[in-house]
């Protein structure tokens, strides 16, 4: 990968990184479309079977952040070796932790209809998902790794066409009667050519050799993260309970809400992702001059973003707000919200900063507790406020007292690096 010498050379890496997050939104998003045309009964299982996807993910996504912030490492280094054992390894613990995984999710699944209150068709989904499952998971590591190493605009492509192809296969499915069915076999026909595809682009430079030094370093960052992702897996889920108790027509606004932020979530943290890799690399160099360099860069985008993101959250929320509620009191609703959901955009895109570095300077214990303090701070008062005449909108009060807490944890952490890592 180039040196990162300006703004622009920046946004390289952290653009393609940020637009392939949201074509990967959209391939969920594409197949619940699709299923909403087959009827209530299957989007509901869908809906309900991805919650356990998605949970099933995170042990796997957290492999896919410890192997890129090592490759980066290894990458200041100029260590080729290096990247190709701790790449090689992490697919040895994907595979492990994908197999035990299929085995836990596939003895218990029976118990995921009655629990989510939706029809047995959807241990059927589930069934074919967990066929897929092994090579969804390596697809995340090897695109992580690829991207990490600077290939980010051939991954983008690579998912721009998994995208298109799933939109296509998934109308044929359905058009032909294969219903939710067919739409699950789709994805494990997609996620098992991106997998071909990726091996035979990426196995030239990865050793697959079990090296037990190399696992230590990945399964040290790994529990940090893991325990980050599972705090914020609670997190949001008490956070939307207590916006359901607030009755029919705030909780409708609040998903719209929720929807518009893991889009623009999505594309944050991709920007966030570019950042950590540079300053992992510029860490792995051990050069002060370079790593003052990145550190200035990095803050020249994120200060640019502060202005245009929120601006762009804004005008694309209003745009959704027309086309998704048509009732002028839901409109009212989410008016009154609106402000406080784009002042928390901002705070969450200044604050990536602060958040891109310290992952690129392996601070996971770190984040993983500032997650802890911030949400327990988030749930409290979202509660609280709830029950107050601010209603919804204190529920996202709490919301945006939690993005702030973030921030101002990370930035005191941030200047608790060595004084010759952030020095301007």
């Amino acid at each position: 990968m180039k040196e990162v010498d300006n703004v622009k050379s920046q946004l390289k890496i952290s653009l393609p990184i940020a637009f392939e997050n949201l074509v990967n939104t959209l391939m969920t998003l594409v197949d619940t479309l699709v299923i909403s045309l087959v009827g209530a009964k299957e989007l509901a299982a869908l809906g309900a079977m991805s919650v356990i996807i998605n949970m099933m993910q995170m042990s796997i996504s957290t492999i896919n952040l410890s192997n890129n912030t090592l490759v980066a490492n290894s990458l200041g280094e100029n260590s080729k070796n290096k990247i190709q054992l701790i790449v090689g390894n992490s697919i040895i613990l994907t595979i492990i932790v994908s197999i035990i995984t299929i085995i836990f999710i596939y003895l218990i699944r029976s118990i995921f209809p009655p629990l989510f209150n939706v029809d047995a068709i959807a241990i059927t989904y589930l069934t074919i998902r967990l066929v897929g499952f092994i090579q969804s998971s390596l697809v995340t590591v090897l695109s992580g790794y690829q991207r990490t190493i600077g290939n980010q605009k051939n991954i983008l492509k690579l998912r721009i066409f998994a995208v298109i192809l799933n939109l296509i296969l998934d109308l044929l499915a359905v058009k032909l009667g294969y219903g939710i069915v067919g739409v699950a076999i789709v994805t494990v026909i997609i996620d098992t050519i991106l997998l071909f595809y990726l091996w035979i682009y990426s196995i030239k430079n990865i050793t697959i050799k079990f090296v037990k030094s190399y696992v230590v370093q990945i399964l040290k960052l790994f529990k940090w993260n893991f325990f980050e992702r599972i705090v914020s897996r609670i997190d949001d889920f008490l956070f939307n309970l207590i916006a359901a108790k607030m009755g029919y027509l705030e909780y409708a606004v609040h998903v719209i809400l929720i929807q518009i932020y893991n889009v623009y979530e999505t594309f944050v943290q991709g920007i966030g992702d570019g950042i950590t890799i540079s300053i992992g690399i510029a860490n792995g160099k051990g050069e002060k001059n370079y790593i003052q360099r990145i550190k200035v860069i990095a803050k020249k985008l994120i200060n640019y973003c502060s202005f245009i993101l929120p601006i762009i959250a804004l005008f694309i929320s209003i745009i959704i707000m027309f086309i998704a509620l048509r009732e002028p009191t839901l409109k009212l609703i989410f008016l009154k919200v609106l402000p406080v959901f784009i002042l928390y955009s901002y705070i969450i895109i200044s604050a990536t900063y602060y958040f891109s570095i310290l992952r690129g300077m392996k601070k996971f214990k770190f984040l993983a507790q500032r997650n802890v303090i911030s949400s327990i701070i988030k749930i409290i008062s979202a509660y609280i406020l709830s029950l107050t005449p601010l209603g919804i909108i204190g529920v996202w009060i709490g919301f945006l007292l939690y993005g702030i807490v973030q921030k101002y944890l990370s930035k005191k952490q941030y200047n608790k690096l060595p004084i010759n890592l952030i020095k301007n």
